[in-house]
Protein backbone atom coordinates (compact mmCIF):
# COMPACT_ATOMS: atom_id res chain seq x y z
CA UNK A 1 0.00 0.00 0.00
CA UNK A 2 3.03 2.29 0.27
CA UNK A 3 2.80 3.18 -3.43
CA UNK A 4 -0.86 4.14 -3.06
CA UNK A 5 -0.19 6.29 0.01
CA UNK A 6 2.74 8.04 -1.66
CA UNK A 7 0.74 8.74 -4.84
CA UNK A 8 -2.29 10.01 -2.93
CA UNK A 9 -0.09 12.34 -0.87
CA UNK A 10 1.39 13.72 -4.09
CA UNK A 11 -2.10 14.28 -5.53
CA UNK A 12 -3.21 16.14 -2.39
CA UNK A 13 -0.16 18.37 -2.52
CA UNK A 14 -0.34 19.17 -6.26
CA UNK A 15 -3.98 19.07 -7.37
CA UNK A 16 -4.51 22.76 -6.61
CA UNK A 17 -1.46 23.69 -8.69
CA UNK A 18 -2.88 22.60 -12.05
CA UNK A 19 -4.11 25.26 -14.45
CA UNK A 20 -7.88 24.89 -14.70
CA UNK A 21 -8.42 27.08 -17.77
CA UNK A 22 -9.40 24.23 -20.12
CA UNK A 23 -10.64 21.66 -17.63
CA UNK A 24 -14.06 20.21 -18.58
CA UNK A 25 -16.98 20.74 -16.21
CA UNK A 26 -19.02 17.56 -16.64
CA UNK A 27 -16.56 15.09 -18.15
CA UNK A 28 -14.54 13.12 -15.61
CA UNK A 29 -10.83 13.91 -15.62
CA UNK A 30 -7.78 13.39 -13.39
CA UNK A 31 -7.06 15.83 -10.56
CA UNK A 32 -3.45 16.10 -11.78
CA UNK A 33 -1.14 14.29 -14.17
CA UNK A 34 -1.93 11.97 -17.05
CA UNK A 35 -5.04 9.89 -17.80
CA UNK A 36 -5.72 7.43 -20.61
CA UNK A 37 -7.88 4.26 -20.81
CA UNK A 38 -11.02 3.69 -18.71
CA UNK A 39 -10.54 0.57 -16.56
CA UNK A 40 -12.71 -1.67 -14.39
CA UNK A 41 -16.00 0.20 -14.90
CA UNK A 42 -18.59 -1.30 -12.55
CA UNK A 43 -21.79 -0.54 -10.64
CA UNK A 44 -21.19 -1.85 -7.13
CA UNK A 45 -22.71 -1.13 -3.72
CA UNK A 46 -25.16 1.41 -5.11
CA UNK A 47 -22.51 3.52 -6.87
CA UNK A 48 -20.53 3.54 -10.07
CA UNK A 49 -16.83 2.84 -9.56
CA UNK A 50 -14.82 4.01 -12.53
CA UNK A 51 -11.09 3.36 -12.73
CA UNK A 52 -8.60 4.64 -15.28
CA UNK A 53 -4.99 4.56 -16.44
CA UNK A 54 -3.22 7.19 -14.36
CA UNK A 55 0.22 8.70 -13.92
CA UNK A 56 -0.25 11.22 -11.10
CA UNK A 57 3.34 12.45 -11.26
CA UNK A 58 3.44 14.02 -14.74
CA UNK A 59 1.11 15.01 -17.62
CA UNK A 60 2.52 12.20 -19.77
CA UNK A 61 2.68 8.39 -19.68
CA UNK A 62 5.08 6.92 -17.15
CA UNK A 63 4.78 4.35 -14.38
CA UNK A 64 1.07 3.66 -14.55
CA UNK A 65 -1.48 3.28 -11.74
CA UNK A 66 -5.25 2.93 -11.62
CA UNK A 67 -7.03 6.11 -10.59
CA UNK A 68 -10.54 5.93 -9.13
CA UNK A 69 -13.75 7.94 -9.56
CA UNK A 70 -17.07 7.24 -7.86
CA UNK A 71 -20.43 8.53 -9.06
CA UNK A 72 -24.13 8.15 -8.30
CA UNK A 73 -25.34 9.01 -11.81
CA UNK A 74 -22.32 8.97 -14.18
CA UNK A 75 -22.21 12.78 -14.34
CA UNK A 76 -21.46 14.22 -10.90
CA UNK A 77 -18.43 12.46 -9.45
CA UNK A 78 -15.71 12.48 -6.82
CA UNK A 79 -12.07 11.59 -7.29
CA UNK A 80 -10.88 8.93 -4.83
CA UNK A 81 -7.20 8.95 -5.72
CA UNK A 82 -5.22 5.82 -6.56
CA UNK A 83 -6.80 2.36 -6.34
CA UNK A 84 -4.01 0.12 -7.72
CA UNK A 85 -0.27 0.77 -7.62
CA UNK A 86 2.63 -1.33 -8.95
CA UNK A 87 4.29 -3.56 -6.37
CA UNK A 88 7.46 -4.33 -8.33
CA UNK A 89 10.23 -2.11 -9.67
CA UNK A 90 10.12 -1.41 -13.42
CA UNK A 91 6.45 -2.42 -13.53
CA UNK A 92 3.21 -0.58 -14.19
CA UNK A 93 -0.49 -1.33 -13.89
CA UNK A 94 -1.93 -1.39 -17.41
CA UNK A 95 -5.58 -1.70 -18.39
CA UNK A 96 -8.15 -4.27 -17.37
CA UNK A 97 -11.72 -4.80 -16.23
CA UNK A 98 -13.72 -5.65 -13.13
CA UNK A 99 -16.65 -7.80 -12.06
CA UNK A 100 -18.53 -8.39 -8.80
CA UNK A 101 -17.85 -11.76 -7.21
CA UNK A 102 -18.71 -12.82 -3.64
CA UNK A 103 -19.74 -9.30 -2.66
CA UNK A 104 -16.40 -7.80 -3.71
CA UNK A 105 -14.99 -6.07 -6.79
CA UNK A 106 -12.57 -8.41 -8.55
CA UNK A 107 -10.30 -6.50 -10.88
CA UNK A 108 -8.20 -8.14 -13.56
CA UNK A 109 -5.37 -5.97 -14.84
CA UNK A 110 -2.18 -6.16 -16.86
CA UNK A 111 1.08 -6.14 -14.91
CA UNK A 112 3.44 -4.57 -17.45
CA UNK A 113 7.16 -4.98 -16.77
CA UNK A 114 9.88 -3.50 -18.96
CA UNK A 115 13.62 -3.20 -18.29
CA UNK A 116 16.72 -3.23 -20.49
CA UNK A 117 15.04 -4.97 -23.43
CA UNK A 118 12.97 -7.34 -21.27
CA UNK A 119 9.19 -7.01 -21.51
CA UNK A 120 6.31 -8.97 -20.06
CA UNK A 121 2.54 -8.46 -19.81
CA UNK A 122 0.72 -10.79 -17.42
CA UNK A 123 -2.81 -11.12 -16.07
CA UNK A 124 -3.17 -10.25 -12.39
CA UNK A 125 -6.20 -10.25 -10.09
CA UNK A 126 -6.92 -8.05 -7.07
CA UNK A 127 -9.92 -7.57 -4.78
CA UNK A 128 -11.61 -4.49 -3.29
CA UNK A 129 -14.63 -3.70 -1.18
CA UNK A 130 -15.02 -0.39 -3.01
CA UNK A 131 -11.82 1.38 -2.01
CA UNK A 132 -8.21 0.61 -2.87
CA UNK A 133 -7.37 -2.90 -4.08
CA UNK A 134 -5.25 -5.38 -2.17
CA UNK A 135 -2.13 -7.06 -3.46
CA UNK A 136 -2.52 -8.67 -6.87
CA UNK A 137 -1.71 -12.24 -7.88
CA UNK A 138 -0.97 -13.84 -11.23
CA UNK A 139 -3.88 -15.92 -12.57
CA UNK A 140 -2.73 -17.13 -16.01
CA UNK A 141 0.39 -18.72 -17.49
CA UNK A 142 1.26 -17.00 -20.79
CA UNK A 143 3.31 -20.04 -21.86
CA UNK A 144 0.08 -21.98 -22.43
CA UNK A 145 -0.96 -19.69 -25.30
CA UNK A 146 -0.84 -21.05 -28.87
CA UNK A 147 2.52 -20.59 -30.57
CA UNK A 148 1.19 -17.90 -32.95
CA UNK A 149 -0.12 -15.68 -30.12
CA UNK A 150 2.29 -13.18 -28.58
CA UNK A 151 3.23 -13.85 -24.96
CA UNK A 152 4.50 -10.30 -24.45
CA UNK A 153 1.87 -8.18 -26.27
CA UNK A 154 -0.98 -9.60 -24.20
CA UNK A 155 -2.99 -7.07 -22.25
CA UNK A 156 -6.22 -5.49 -21.01
CA UNK A 157 -8.19 -8.43 -19.51
CA UNK A 158 -11.96 -7.88 -19.33
CA UNK A 159 -13.97 -10.45 -17.30
CA UNK A 160 -17.60 -11.46 -17.83
CA UNK A 161 -19.73 -14.29 -16.49
CA UNK A 162 -21.78 -16.46 -18.85
CA UNK A 163 -23.77 -19.18 -17.12
CA UNK A 164 -21.55 -20.68 -14.45
CA UNK A 165 -18.28 -19.83 -16.22
CA UNK A 166 -16.07 -16.78 -16.27
CA UNK A 167 -14.66 -15.64 -19.59
CA UNK A 168 -11.89 -13.08 -19.92
CA UNK A 169 -11.33 -11.17 -23.18
CA UNK A 170 -7.73 -10.00 -23.71
CA UNK A 171 -6.09 -7.95 -26.43
CA UNK A 172 -3.32 -9.65 -28.35
CA UNK A 173 -1.39 -10.26 -31.55
CA UNK A 174 -0.90 -13.08 -34.03
CA UNK A 175 2.89 -12.85 -34.37
CA UNK A 176 2.97 -14.85 -37.61
CA UNK A 177 0.58 -12.41 -39.34
CA UNK A 178 1.46 -9.26 -37.33
CA UNK A 179 -2.28 -8.87 -36.85
CA UNK A 180 -4.53 -8.04 -33.92
CA UNK A 181 -6.72 -10.65 -32.22
CA UNK A 182 -8.85 -10.93 -29.08
CA UNK A 183 -7.97 -13.91 -26.89
CA UNK A 184 -10.61 -15.55 -24.69
CA UNK A 185 -9.62 -17.25 -21.41
CA UNK A 186 -12.01 -19.19 -19.18
CA UNK A 187 -12.34 -20.48 -15.65
CA UNK A 188 -14.81 -21.64 -13.04
CA UNK A 189 -13.30 -18.96 -10.80
CA UNK A 190 -11.14 -15.93 -11.45
CA UNK A 191 -8.25 -17.40 -9.48
CA UNK A 192 -7.02 -19.69 -12.24
CA UNK A 193 -7.70 -19.15 -15.94
CA UNK A 194 -7.00 -21.32 -18.98
CA UNK A 195 -6.76 -20.52 -22.68
CA UNK A 196 -10.00 -21.13 -24.63
CA UNK A 197 -9.93 -19.55 -28.14
CA UNK A 198 -9.31 -16.31 -30.00
CA UNK A 199 -11.37 -14.01 -32.22
CA UNK A 200 -9.92 -12.59 -35.42
CA UNK A 201 -7.63 -11.52 -36.87
CA UNK A 202 -9.59 -8.76 -38.58
CA UNK A 203 -8.15 -5.82 -40.50
CA UNK A 204 -10.09 -3.54 -38.11
CA UNK A 205 -7.92 -4.78 -35.20
CA UNK A 206 -4.76 -3.46 -36.87
CA UNK A 207 -1.42 -4.87 -35.72
CA UNK A 208 -2.54 -5.34 -32.10
CA UNK A 209 -5.93 -5.71 -30.47
CA UNK A 210 -6.37 -3.73 -27.25
CA UNK A 211 -8.98 -2.98 -24.58
CA UNK A 212 -11.70 -5.52 -25.44
CA UNK A 213 -15.04 -5.30 -23.66
CA UNK A 214 -18.19 -7.38 -24.04
CA UNK A 215 -21.95 -6.93 -23.59
CA UNK A 216 -24.98 -8.87 -24.80
CA UNK A 217 -27.92 -6.71 -25.83
CA UNK A 218 -31.08 -7.25 -27.86
CA UNK A 219 -30.01 -10.81 -28.59
CA UNK A 220 -26.63 -9.80 -30.03
CA UNK A 221 -23.12 -10.19 -28.68
CA UNK A 222 -21.33 -6.84 -28.91
CA UNK A 223 -17.57 -6.79 -28.56
CA UNK A 224 -15.69 -3.51 -28.56
CA UNK A 225 -12.02 -3.53 -29.43
CA UNK A 226 -9.33 -0.93 -30.02
CA UNK A 227 -6.73 -1.56 -32.70
CA UNK A 228 -3.18 -0.27 -33.05
CA UNK A 229 -2.02 1.06 -36.42
CA UNK A 230 -5.20 0.15 -38.28
CA UNK A 231 -4.77 0.80 -42.01
CA UNK A 232 -6.75 3.75 -43.36
CA UNK A 233 -9.72 2.74 -45.51
CA UNK A 234 -11.55 5.60 -47.21
CA UNK A 235 -13.14 7.69 -44.45
CA UNK A 236 -12.42 5.05 -41.79
CA UNK A 237 -9.45 4.70 -39.44
CA UNK A 238 -7.92 8.14 -39.94
CA UNK A 239 -6.12 8.08 -36.57
CA UNK A 240 -3.04 6.16 -35.50
CA UNK A 241 -5.35 3.87 -33.52
CA UNK A 242 -9.10 3.29 -33.64
CA UNK A 243 -11.96 1.51 -31.84
CA UNK A 244 -14.70 -0.65 -33.33
CA UNK A 245 -17.93 -2.46 -32.54
CA UNK A 246 -17.88 -6.14 -33.50
CA UNK A 247 -21.48 -7.35 -33.60
CA UNK A 248 -22.53 -10.96 -34.00
CA UNK A 249 -22.95 -14.20 -32.08
CA UNK A 250 -20.38 -15.85 -29.81
CA UNK A 251 -20.68 -19.58 -29.13
CA UNK A 252 -18.54 -20.08 -26.04
CA UNK A 253 -19.06 -23.85 -26.16
CA UNK A 254 -17.90 -24.19 -29.76
CA UNK A 255 -15.32 -21.42 -29.27
CA UNK A 256 -16.38 -19.37 -32.28
CA UNK A 257 -17.78 -15.94 -33.16
CA UNK A 258 -19.97 -15.34 -36.19
CA UNK A 259 -19.64 -11.65 -37.13
CA UNK A 260 -22.54 -9.67 -38.62
CA UNK A 261 -20.63 -6.40 -39.02
CA UNK A 262 -17.71 -4.35 -37.71
CA UNK A 263 -18.15 -0.59 -37.36
CA UNK A 264 -15.84 2.24 -36.30
CA UNK A 265 -17.21 3.73 -33.07
CA UNK A 266 -16.23 7.38 -33.44
CA UNK A 267 -15.24 9.31 -36.57
CA UNK A 268 -13.35 12.02 -34.68
CA UNK A 269 -9.68 12.36 -33.73
CA UNK A 270 -10.32 11.98 -30.00
CA UNK A 271 -11.86 8.71 -28.77
CA UNK A 272 -10.12 5.49 -27.75
CA UNK A 273 -10.16 2.42 -25.48
CA UNK A 274 -13.89 2.37 -24.61
CA UNK A 275 -15.19 -0.09 -22.05
CA UNK A 276 -18.66 -1.26 -20.96
CA UNK A 277 -19.86 -0.75 -17.40
CA UNK A 278 -20.44 -4.06 -15.60
CA UNK A 279 -23.23 -4.61 -13.08
CA UNK A 280 -26.03 -2.88 -15.02
CA UNK A 281 -28.64 -4.28 -17.39
CA UNK A 282 -28.20 -1.88 -20.31
CA UNK A 283 -25.02 -1.35 -22.33
CA UNK A 284 -23.25 1.89 -21.34
CA UNK A 285 -19.68 2.55 -22.44
CA UNK A 286 -17.06 5.18 -21.66
CA UNK A 287 -13.99 5.97 -23.77
CA UNK A 288 -10.84 8.06 -23.43
CA UNK A 289 -11.51 11.54 -24.84
CA UNK A 290 -8.02 11.72 -26.33
CA UNK A 291 -5.90 9.76 -28.80
CA UNK A 292 -2.35 8.49 -29.20
CA UNK A 293 0.05 9.99 -31.72
CA UNK A 294 -0.95 13.66 -31.39
CA UNK A 295 0.06 16.75 -29.38
CA UNK A 296 -1.58 17.34 -26.00
CA UNK A 297 -2.11 21.09 -25.58
CA UNK A 298 -2.50 21.09 -21.78
CA UNK A 299 0.86 19.32 -21.51
CA UNK A 300 2.55 21.66 -23.99
CA UNK A 301 1.12 24.70 -22.16
CA UNK A 302 2.33 23.42 -18.77
CA UNK A 303 -1.14 23.07 -17.27
CA UNK A 304 -0.22 19.91 -15.38
CA UNK A 305 -2.89 17.50 -16.65
CA UNK A 306 -3.94 15.56 -19.75
CA UNK A 307 -6.98 13.43 -20.53
CA UNK A 308 -10.67 13.00 -19.77
CA UNK A 309 -13.44 10.44 -20.09
CA UNK A 310 -15.95 10.71 -22.89
CA UNK A 311 -19.53 11.26 -21.83
CA UNK A 312 -20.93 7.85 -20.85
CA UNK A 313 -22.87 6.58 -23.87
CA UNK A 314 -25.94 4.34 -23.84
CA UNK A 315 -25.99 1.88 -26.73
CA UNK A 316 -28.98 0.54 -28.64
CA UNK A 317 -28.99 -2.16 -31.28
CA UNK A 318 -31.76 -1.57 -33.82
CA UNK A 319 -32.34 -1.78 -37.56
CA UNK A 320 -29.16 -3.83 -37.86
CA UNK A 321 -27.00 -1.02 -36.48
CA UNK A 322 -25.56 0.36 -33.21
CA UNK A 323 -26.67 3.79 -31.95
CA UNK A 324 -24.99 5.84 -29.20
CA UNK A 325 -26.57 8.51 -27.00
CA UNK A 326 -25.34 10.43 -23.92
CA UNK A 327 -26.64 8.91 -20.68
CA UNK A 328 -30.11 10.16 -19.81
CA UNK A 329 -28.98 11.50 -16.42
CA UNK A 330 -27.15 14.36 -18.17
CA UNK A 331 -30.49 16.05 -18.85
CA UNK A 332 -31.09 16.67 -15.14
CA UNK A 333 -28.13 19.11 -15.17
CA UNK A 334 -29.47 21.20 -18.07
CA UNK A 335 -30.94 24.70 -17.99
CA UNK A 336 -32.40 26.36 -21.11
CA UNK A 337 -30.38 29.30 -22.49
CA UNK A 338 -31.98 32.07 -24.53
CA UNK A 339 -28.91 34.24 -25.19
CA UNK A 340 -25.19 33.63 -25.60
CA UNK A 341 -23.45 30.30 -25.18
CA UNK A 342 -21.86 28.85 -22.03
CA UNK A 343 -18.60 26.91 -22.31
CA UNK A 344 -20.44 23.79 -21.08
CA UNK A 345 -23.56 23.21 -23.15
CA UNK A 346 -25.91 20.73 -24.79
CA UNK A 347 -26.95 21.97 -28.26
CA UNK A 348 -29.53 20.39 -30.56
CA UNK A 349 -29.99 21.51 -34.16
CA UNK A 350 -31.57 20.21 -37.33
CA UNK A 351 -30.16 20.50 -40.82
CA UNK A 352 -32.61 20.65 -43.70
CA UNK A 353 -30.01 20.67 -46.48
CA UNK A 354 -26.58 22.31 -46.53
CA UNK A 355 -25.74 24.63 -43.64
CA UNK A 356 -23.47 25.13 -40.65
CA UNK A 357 -23.33 26.09 -36.98
CA UNK A 358 -20.19 27.85 -35.76
CA UNK A 359 -19.26 28.00 -32.08
CA UNK A 360 -16.94 30.95 -31.56
CA UNK A 361 -14.90 32.68 -28.88
CA UNK A 362 -12.15 35.24 -28.50
CA UNK A 363 -9.42 33.39 -30.41
CA UNK A 364 -11.02 30.66 -32.49
CA UNK A 365 -14.04 28.66 -33.52
CA UNK A 366 -15.31 25.19 -34.27
CA UNK A 367 -17.93 24.34 -36.90
CA UNK A 368 -20.49 21.58 -37.27
CA UNK A 369 -21.92 21.53 -40.78
CA UNK A 370 -23.79 19.64 -43.45
CA UNK A 371 -22.55 19.51 -47.04
CA UNK A 372 -24.03 16.17 -48.01
CA UNK A 373 -22.42 14.53 -44.99
CA UNK A 374 -22.19 15.91 -41.44
CA UNK A 375 -18.76 17.24 -40.55
CA UNK A 376 -16.84 18.64 -37.57
CA UNK A 377 -14.21 21.28 -38.41
CA UNK A 378 -11.67 22.01 -35.64
CA UNK A 379 -9.03 23.71 -37.82
CA UNK A 380 -9.54 27.06 -36.04
CA UNK A 381 -9.86 25.67 -32.51
CA UNK A 382 -6.24 25.98 -31.28
CA UNK A 383 -5.83 22.27 -30.56
CA UNK A 384 -2.43 21.98 -32.34
CA UNK A 385 -3.72 19.33 -34.73
CA UNK A 386 -7.10 20.57 -35.95
CA UNK A 387 -8.81 18.65 -38.71
CA UNK A 388 -12.09 18.10 -40.52
CA UNK A 389 -13.82 14.80 -39.81
CA UNK A 390 -16.91 13.53 -41.61
CA UNK A 391 -19.63 10.94 -41.29
CA UNK A 392 -19.74 7.96 -43.61
CA UNK A 393 -23.42 8.36 -44.45
CA UNK A 394 -25.00 11.20 -46.37
CA UNK A 395 -27.70 13.19 -44.59
CA UNK A 396 -30.00 15.66 -46.31
CA UNK A 397 -32.35 16.11 -43.35
CA UNK A 398 -30.74 15.32 -40.01
CA UNK A 399 -30.87 16.13 -36.30
CA UNK A 400 -27.53 16.66 -34.57
CA UNK A 401 -26.78 16.91 -30.85
CA UNK A 402 -23.57 18.62 -29.74
CA UNK A 403 -22.05 18.22 -26.29
CA UNK A 404 -19.65 21.08 -25.60
CA UNK A 405 -17.54 21.06 -22.44
CA UNK A 406 -14.83 23.76 -22.27
CA UNK A 407 -12.18 21.78 -24.20
CA UNK A 408 -14.18 18.82 -25.46
CA UNK A 409 -16.82 18.36 -28.14
CA UNK A 410 -18.88 15.26 -29.02
CA UNK A 411 -21.28 15.36 -31.97
CA UNK A 412 -24.10 12.78 -32.12
CA UNK A 413 -25.58 12.45 -35.62
CA UNK A 414 -28.95 10.94 -36.58
CA UNK A 415 -29.84 9.67 -33.13
CA UNK A 416 -26.28 8.53 -32.52
CA UNK A 417 -25.90 6.37 -35.62
CA UNK A 418 -22.54 8.15 -36.05
CA UNK A 419 -20.48 10.20 -33.56
CA UNK A 420 -17.58 12.63 -34.10
CA UNK A 421 -15.47 13.73 -31.10
CA UNK A 422 -12.54 16.10 -30.67
CA UNK A 423 -10.80 18.53 -28.29
CA UNK A 424 -10.84 22.33 -28.66
CA UNK A 425 -9.01 25.12 -26.81
CA UNK A 426 -10.91 28.34 -27.47
CA UNK A 427 -10.81 31.21 -24.98
CA UNK A 428 -14.01 32.99 -24.02
CA UNK A 429 -16.57 30.82 -25.84
CA UNK A 430 -19.56 33.13 -26.12
CA UNK A 431 -21.86 32.45 -29.04
CA UNK A 432 -23.02 30.59 -32.11
CA UNK A 433 -23.64 31.61 -35.69
CA UNK A 434 -25.72 29.66 -38.19
CA UNK A 435 -25.69 29.73 -41.97
CA UNK A 436 -27.81 28.03 -44.58
CA UNK A 437 -30.42 25.40 -43.87
CA UNK A 438 -30.27 25.13 -40.07
CA UNK A 439 -33.87 24.63 -39.06
CA UNK A 440 -33.93 24.70 -35.26
CA UNK A 441 -31.38 25.31 -32.50
CA UNK A 442 -31.91 24.58 -28.81
CA UNK A 443 -29.22 25.45 -26.29
CA UNK A 444 -28.95 24.24 -22.70
CA UNK A 445 -26.29 25.14 -20.17
CA UNK A 446 -24.89 22.23 -18.19
CA UNK A 447 -23.76 22.90 -14.65
CA UNK A 448 -22.46 20.29 -12.25
CA UNK A 449 -21.77 21.33 -8.67
CA UNK A 450 -18.45 19.90 -7.47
Amino acid sequence: MDGIIKANNYISEHKDKVNGKYRPEYHMLPPVGWMNDPNGLIYFGGRYHLYYQFNPYAPEPGTMYWGHFASDDLISYESLGVAVAPQQEYSGIFSGGAIECGGKIHALYTLHTEKEGFKSEEVYSAVSGGGAFGAGKKVFDNNTLPDNISRTDFRDPCPVKVGDMYYVFIGGKDVNLNAGVIIVLSGKTLDELVYSFYIGPFAEFGEMGECPSYFKTDGKDVLICSGCRVQRRGNDFLNENSSVFVVGDIDFGRKTMTVDFIKEIDKGDTFYAPQFIRGIEKPVMIGWLEMWGKPYPTKEMGHGWVGAFSIPRELTYKDGDIFQQPVESLKSYRTAVSRGLPASADITLKFNGNGSLKIYGENGSVTVGCDGVIYLDTLDSNNMCGCIRRTNREYADCEVRILLDVSGIEVFVDGGREVISSRIYIDGISGIKTQGNVKTVEVYAIEVVK
